[in-house]
């Protein structure tokens, strides 16, 4: 799957969201108003929350097409974060570096944030065992393996939060982060593909023009979990 995809974002989304920087940037004067200091943090917000935004409207109907892809991997591990449709790369132009672009955001900060969104969905869909209480830091700031493994629970309802690529501030901002479900207790994927015999790399390719599937087990059941007890917010082990 990272065969067609590194290539689609490399070739046309890398190159659209710095030569769309390059082009609009200059002549959007709103956030070149602002100390330079203080505009580079404005730009990496904004561009962080562009990907918070991005990724819950992967979720809706139409794009939950392409991303079902993603997140119908069995085994979450390094490899789940470069498992993307190609098409999700070129359906994401258009938000990821068009308005950037049309914000005013420099195509430097745009490249280097760019590094850094690669580098965070790699760690935390990684399958690393960081010591709780090291995690228990970091989630406060940043999303952890632990916090995105919840995001890719087979209950509805965990899949529904744990949005944020880089940063937890909007997942806490709009009440979507969710960190109470012990790791033991998840089970990874989309319950409508229960075996990974039946998602060869042709389906997955194709798979985007399948019907979608009710939330639901081939048998008809529905994952479900009793709400835990304990705020949200809070991560266990």
């Amino acid at each position: 799957m990272a065969a067609p995809a590194l290539p689609a974002m490399r070739l046309t989304l890398l190159p659209a969201m710095v030569g769309l920087a390059q082009t609009w940037a200059p002549s959007r004067p709103v956030l070149a108003r602002l100390p330079t200091p203080l505009r580079l943090v404005a730009e990496v917000l904004l561009l962080d929350y562009l990907g918070y935004t991005w990724h819950r409207l992967l979720h809706a109907p139409l794009l939950w097409r392409l991303h079902r892809v993603h997140h119908n991997d069995l085994d979450m591990d390094l490899t789940t974060a470069w498992r993307f449709h190609f098409g999700e790369m070129l359906a994401s132009i258009p938000w990821r570096a068009g308005l950037p672009a049309l914000l005013g955001v420099r195509p430097a900060t745009v490249l280097g944030f760019e590094a850094v969104f690669e580098a965070c969905t790699a760690f935390h869909h990684s399958n690393w065992h960081l010591p709780f209480a090291m995690e228990h830091q970091l989630v406060r700031v940043m999303v952890t393996p632990r916090a995105h493994g919840i995001h890719h629970s087979q209950v509805q309802r965990e899949t529904d939060s744990n949005f944020g690529v880089v940063l937890t501030l909007w997942d806490r901002l709009h009440r979507t982060l969710r960190l109470n479900v012990p790791q033991q207790a998840l089970t990874i994927g989309v319950p409508a593909y229960v075996e990974a015999a039946e998602m060869p790399v042709t389906r997955l390719l194709s798979l985007p023009l399948e019907p979608l599937e009710p939330w639901a087990r081939p048998d008809g059941s529905v994952p479900s979990r009793a709400e835990l007890a304990g705020p949200l917010h809070e991560l266990v082990p």
